[in-house]
């Protein structure tokens, strides 16, 4: 399944990216030639489990160095026309750069070969462009829950306290704080950086008060006369 993104800028320019969700690392590719900061020892996350025996270069920083390039001139207030197909339907919306970097930045890092970010594919096979913090924190928590009635339908011990999750988002923390450091290298302009830091705001907001966050969620969904309702 492929999700295209067009970028049109107000001078006419335009930029087209096709993201392969189901996509494999390249190790052919791992072993070219690429820009400075891509490399794997390069302000490497902290809880990063891949070595340089096997890795050459950071495979979300491959699969990024292309976007990061492209924008590494423009400002992050830029406005833009973003088109996003996907084989479902199409998505157009009218924002700035920063706003329409962040949503495909999102799609390219959680399907990367990246052992932390990969575990957020499932979520990219339906993927939602320009999702608020509400939208996010709704269908990972979902697709979380859901994940947990499959093991429990297995005879497995589900996680309903939502453990695993909150886990994953301070792992989340930790790669986009680190990964944005890898980005300040390759920009002169802020678009890219505000991109990655509007990224590690969302997890950081949602890791450090999820039950809260969960709490503000459930007002919004239950219905104030007890009806049982999707």
């Amino acid at each position: 399944m492929n999700i295209e993104y067009n970028f049109t800028l107000d001078n006419g320019t335009s930029h087209k990216f096709e993201v392969a969700v189901n996509r494999v690392f390249d190790h052919q590719t791992d072993r070219a030639g690429h820009s400075p900061w891509a490399k794997l020892e390069y302000n490497q996350c902290h809880n990063c489990p891949l070595n340089t025996a096997e890795f050459r270069h950071c495979p979300v920083a491959l699969d990024v160095e292309e976007i990061a390039l492209r924008f590494a001139d423009i400002i992050s207030y830029e406005s833009v026309q973003v088109e996003v197909i996907t084989p479902e339907r199409t998505y157009l919306k009218r924002c700035d750069v920063q706003t329409a970097l962040r949503s495909l930045l999102g799609l390219v890092m959680a399907t990367s070969a990246c052992p932390i970010l990969s575990r957020l594919k499932n979520l990219a096979a339906y993927h939602l462009p320009f999702s608020t913090l509400d939208e996010t924190l709704f269908r990972t928590t979902g697709a979380y829950l859901l994940k947990q009635y499959f093991i429990y339908k297995e005879g497995g011990k589900p996680d309903m306290e939502l453990a695993g999750l909150n886990r994953l988002y301070q792992e989340l923390l930790t790669v986009n704080r680190c990964f944005k450091q890898r980005i300040d290298a390759a920009c002169s302009k802020d678009a890219n950086l505000n991109a990655l830091g509007s990224l590690f705001a969302l997890s950081m907001a949602i890791s450090f008060s999820l039950d809260d966050k969960l709490k503000e969620l459930e007002r919004k969904i239950s219905p104030p006369d007890g009806i049982d309702q999707l």
